[in-house]
């Protein structure tokens, strides 16, 4: 399995929206957070690839402005 953290720019006054992420398949939880980013995504799948899959799916939300992934090794 692989562990990473999905870390989330989003777009001004949308924070009501970021509840919307951890509805994602392999999503296991979030929350929002205080600094650069704005919401931070726990994710555990099987594969990198899954890893950057739930990445780019989270990119596309209207909502979001920008993405970051941190994997567990």
């Amino acid at each position: 399995m692989v562990k990473a953290v999905i870390l989330i720019m989003l777009e001004p006054k949308t924070f009501e929206d970021a509840n919307k992420i951890i509805r994602i398949p392999g999503v296991k939880d979030g929350f929002l957070v205080f600094g650069h980013y704005d919401f931070a995504a726990f994710v555990d799948v099987p594969s990198l690839d899954k890893v950057t899959q739930i990445s780019e799916k989270i990119e596309r939300l209207k909502f979001v402005r920008f993405v970051e992934a941190l994997i567990e090794r």
